[in-house]
């Protein structure tokens, strides 16, 4: 790899180090560079840039301006003003008062070059630097997971305004990257209704002839796209991430129809082939709840965080060191995915990046599930969740009544009646437990067991024997307080997503909510090593008595 040479300052003028000095010092950007070392980033960034031509900005200057950008929760545009004006930023970073900054745009295209995978380095990183300071990693440390849901940044539309979204972002796309098949559009295609915005004022039977006239023009520009006569103008598309882009645009727009519409008719008689299908919005029930909700942010889903409270956005998994507060691990994830799902991938990272495993992992119960108790285990660390307790829809005797002997393989009854016949249940990992027709009909407790006349069934779980010892964990003092001290991490899931804008991301797409959630996890961790580590600042007297006092406080004599 050829050796990067950037575009440096030199060293500072007297001018620059006269205003700096006359600057008091700030209470975190003043202490940052005493335990935390950014010059990291210029290595690890290296193969992003040629050794020929212009010599770009170090990339440890970019870090920090992306740091300090996320530390007060700036827009690209705020952030561009600050380093103008901010002479502690400008200090910080290392520039002189004269430095006129960076256009805003050069900051979001930075983020975009370097992407996730680099700021998780950077992330890890910092860490690495907190692990050589002693601030977590030792033999008796716990680590805390949980998660926070985010709002996404975008508009709750409906059907109709969903396709029209998905229809005017392709012919939008293919107008600004390509005007030769975009003209051959014009000509070929008319579309008129995707640009028709439905008022309330509108009969519903207006509204159902302008919806399937909107599903069909939309329908119509896909054929047209794959049609024979198009193709060729297509494949000779001069920019292939352009091309790619639209043929990503094309899927959209084709998923967002097949989940919000069907045919009013789709089994025409003959001789009614010529006339174009008539389409309806499906009913909510109908609808798939993995739906896209936006054509400009697929990703975003909606999702429960717990029974009242719905959402639309992603979850931000959060795994922190309950030693000191810090941040190991971050992920974004879909608002509609299991919590539990993330969690070995996310320990194993942080185990493959420093070597450091924990005494024990708490969470709340999402993450407690047998299939995680035993994949946790493998790894040689306690995992300490509640148990999720599952009710009888019926209301009859519970699924805890019911004894299972794993060496005998056999279920029994509260009456004393045991059973070994089992059928697999492979979704659910595990075996439905079946006692015999005869032996329940003649139980006195049968009406108040079940009311399948066949017999009652009990289900056994693969990891009956790992939650049945995660039971009588939590049932221990030492269970008692690993389950009180889950709720540690419920403060830096709040710093994060009100302190630092997590909640309501300025971005689309979960790439930049990972990056997001990244340099937030840093931005934390840093703070945490500032308040550990740093030199406190010393006050500044300004009148003549108070400095009197202090002098008089420390030397009384």
């Amino acid at each position: 790899m050829a050796h990067i040479q950037y575009k440096t300052f030199g060293q500072l003028t007297f001018s620059d180090y006269e205003v700096f000095s006359s600057v008091p010092p700030h209470p975190f950007w003043s202490r940052v560079e005493q335990v935390v070392d950014f010059s990291f980033a210029d290595q690890l960034c290296a193969p992003l840039y040629s050794p020929q031509g212009q010599r770009p900005y170090a990339p440890s200057l970019k870090l920090k301006i992306h740091f300090a950008q996320r530390y007060h929760n700036y827009s690209d545009r705020e952030m561009e003003e600050a380093i103008l004006y901010h002479l502690h930023l400008k200090r910080f970073l290392g520039v002189p008062v004269s430095f006129n900054g960076f256009d805003h745009s050069t900051l979001g295209l930075d983020r975009d070059r370097m992407g996730s995978a680099i700021f998780d380095a950077c992330h890890h990183h910092v860490l690495s630097q907190a692990l050589a300071k002693g601030l977590w990693g030792k033999e008796n440390d716990r680590w805390l997971i949980d998660s926070f849901h985010t709002y996404a940044n975008i508009a709750k539309v409906g059907a109709y305004r969903l396709i029209q979204q998905g229809i005017l972002q392709l012919v939008q796309h293919i107008k600004r990257t390509y005007p030769k098949l975009y003209t051959s559009l014009l000509q070929d295609c008319a579309l008129n209704s995707f640009l028709k915005r439905l008022s309330e004022r509108t009969p519903e039977k207006d509204r159902l002839v302008l919806f399937s006239r909107l599903v069909v023009e939309a329908y119509s520009l896909l054929h047209w796209l794959e049609s024979e006569k198009v193709k060729p103008l297509f494949w000779t598309w001069g920019n292939a991430k352009q091309q790619l882009r639209c043929l990503e645009l094309q899927a959209i727009l084709y998923q967002i129809l097949q989940e919000n519409t069907k045919p009013i008719d789709p089994d025409k008689p003959e001789g009614a082939e010529q006339e174009p299908l008539q389409y309806q919005e499906l009913s909510k029930k109908e609808k798939p709840q993995d739906r896209i909700r936006s054509a400009y942010d697929p990703d975003v889903r909606s999702g429960y965080k717990s029974r009242s409270l719905k959402f639309t956005g992603d979850k931000v998994q959060v795994i922190e060191s309950r030693e000191n507060g810090l941040i190991l691990n971050t992920e974004p994830i879909p608002g509609n995915e299991w919590d539990g799902e993330r969690l070995a991938p996310m320990v194993e990272e942080v185990i493959d990046y420093h070597g450091i495993v924990p005494k024990q992992l708490i969470g709340d119960t999402s993450y407690g599930t047998g299939e995680n108790r035993q994949k946790i285990q493998e790894m040689q660390i306690l995992l300490t969740a509640p148990i999720q307790k599952y009710t009888n829809p019926t209301g009859l005797l519970e699924s805890d009544w019911f004894v299972y002997d794993a060496k005998l393989d056999e279920v029994t009854c509260p009456q004393g009646y045991s059973t070994s016949i089992k059928v697999r249940n492979n979704p659910s990992q595990g075996h439905q437990f079946k006692f015999e027709e005869k032996t329940c009909q003649t139980c006195p407790l049968f009406e108040q067991c079940t009311t399948n006349k066949k017999g009652r069934t009990v289900f056994i779980s693969d990891f009956y024997e790992i939650m049945e010892q995660g039971k009588s964990y939590n049932l221990t003092e030492a269970g008692k307080s690993a389950l009180r001290a889950r709720y540690d991490v419920e403060r830096t899931n709040h710093e994060a997503a009100n302190h630092h804008g997590l909640r309501k991301p300025r971005t689309r797409g979960r790439e930049s909510l990972r990056i997001t959630s990244k340099l937030t996890a840093m931005v934390i961790n840093v703070k945490i090593m500032v308040k550990k580590i740093a030199e406190p600042i010393q006050p500044i007297y300004r009148y003549k008595k108070y400095e009197k006092r202090a002098k008089a406080s420390v030397c009384p004599n």
